[in-house]
């Protein structure tokens, strides 16, 4: 039988999560047009044993690859050149499927043939209590123009959201950075400048995780992990510069995505985390004026906040690129906190 999906599955230390992960893709139907791919990273708990019991008891369906650590990317790389569906959609470890919306997204996909699918995700906290949904205001279940529709997506879609049919890697040559976190980033980005077409369906079909202990996500990983994001930033720029930009509209979407990823870098090297080493992000600054001078001027242009117009990153250029004062950190931290705390009080208000 054909297989309709291929799930890439990342999976480092994740034997906490990985039962639950799994489980939520066993269906009664369709099952044989499932392939899971489960991409143990050089695991050192009992991960790689518990993705093994699943392909000896479904060995049709799951297939477990064993590899040396070499971070996120490297999972999506293998994953991408061992896949056989028509579609491919990556799945993190530590969250799981919602079986229902599997099945149904099982049977719909049999009849669509579009670049990419969109689907909803829910996220959910360790005791799998809903949190929050995200949904698109979109037409459901018919083949859509990409142009017409990502200006409004832009600042929308995620990885959970994102399924994309498997032959449009044959197209161009995507590489996932590889060795550092973050990467998800790319999936969003690269692969989009070859999207002409997609669907909408309306099916809370991903399960994404937060709050977990080590998450890459929190601010102080991010902070812990800056020369990450800094390549990241440098990489996410090389796959701008030789993306496809044949349609106008895409490329505005790539020019946002790309912007937003690099001011925040601007950010925590210049306004969040003092004591950086800024030789990087120096070079890095350089490159970007000599590369894409209207983005350089655009992040020049950033201000610690609404209320705060300090052009904090013309500042460090006209200085020459010396330490920022460490009132600077001070200054957006406070105003981050006073943020945070003042929508809390409002969210009380509301309620």
């Amino acid at each position: 039988m054909e297989k309709l999906l291929t799930l890439i599955i990342p999976t480092y230390n994740m034997e906490r999560y990985l039962r639950t992960c799994l489980d939520s893709l066993i269906i009664d139907e369709s099952q044989q047009a499932l392939e899971v791919l489960i991409i143990n990273d050089g695991s050192k708990d009992a991960s790689s044993a518990i993705a093994h019991e699943y392909e000896e008891r479904m060995l049709d369906v799951f297939r477990v690859i064993d590899k040396e650590n070499g971070n996120y990317g490297s999972c999506i790389n293998r994953g991408l050149k061992e896949a056989t569906g028509r579609y491919v959609k990556v799945l993190d470890a530590d969250d799981h499927f919602d079986t229902n919306a599997l099945k149904q997204f099982l049977h719909a996909i049999a009849d669509i043939d579009t670049d990419m699918i969109l689907t909803d995700n829910t996220i959910f906290g360790d005791n799998d209590i809903s949190k929050k949904y995200y949904g698109f205001e979109l037409p459901t279940g018919q083949s859509l123009t990409f142009a017409d529709y990502c200006d409004r997506l832009k600042t929308d879609i995620q990885m959970h959201n994102v399924t994309y049919k498997r032959t449009l890697f044959s197209q161009f040559s995507y590489h996932q950075t590889e060795g550092i976190s973050y990467t998800d980033q790319e999936w969003i980005f690269g692969p989009m400048a070859r999207v002409r077409t997609f669907t909408y369906l309306a099916l809370p079909l991903y399960k994404y995780l937060i709050g977990r202990e080590g998450q890459t996500i929190s601010p102080e990983q991010i902070r812990r992990s800056s020369s990450h994001v800094l390549k990241l930033g440098n990489d996410m720029l090389t796959m701008y510069l030789e993306a496809d930009k044949t349609e106008p509209a895409i490329n505005d979407y790539l020019y946002f995505r790309l912007c937003r990823q690099i001011k925040s870098l601007y950010r925590i090297y210049l306004a969040e985390a003092p004591g950086l080493e800024l030789d990087g992000m120096a070079a890095f600054d350089k490159r970007l004026k000599a590369e894409l001078p209207e983005l350089y001027h655009d992040c020049g242009q950033a201000t610690m906040g609404p209320f705060i117009r300090i052009k904090y990153v013309n500042y460090w250029r006209k200085h020459q690129y010396a330490p920022q004062p460490k009132c600077f950190y001070t200054i957006f931290n406070s105003y981050t906190k006073a943020l945070v705390w003042c929508k809390r009080i409002l969210n009380i208000h509301h309620l």
